[in-house]
């Protein structure tokens, strides 16, 4: 799809927050910085010391865990992985997660957590 016939449904707040991405399957484990997120997705900044993305492609079926300071627990979000981007030298690899919302708490605690972050920015 070209960039301009992208179509977003809801829109992104830029953050910075600590996460893991996992593969639904329990066969990898990234630690990771969410740098946007909305109800529809976000996008993660993957520590790839390696170089290559074990597990991240597109359409892999993930689990992102969330790390807020106004949660007491991780916020487990389910989808999908919408795009990648290799590193390379001077590049961090980042993936695109699009969500599946599969249960009404985990999508309310989301919507809570960005209206807070609203008076956090």
């Amino acid at each position: 799809m070209s960039a301009r016939d992208h179509f977003r449904a809801h829109a992104r707040r830029r953050v910075d927050l600590d996460a893991t991405l996992r593969g639904r399957d329990g066969t990898f484990a990234h630690d990771s910085r969410v740098r946007d997120l909305g109800l529809g997705g976000a996008c993660v900044e993957i520590a790839d010391a390696e170089g290559a993305l074990v597990g991240v492609e597109r359409e892999s079926p993930v689990i992102l865990e969330l790390m807020a300071p106004t949660l007491w627990d991780p916020l487990l979000l389910g989808g999908r992985i919408a795009w990648v981007r290799r590193g390379g030298p001077g590049r961090t690899a980042r993936a695109g997660v699009r969500f599946e919302h599969r249960e009404t708490s985990a999508l309310f605690a989301l919507f809570q957590l960005l209206g807070a972050h609203v008076y956090d920015a």
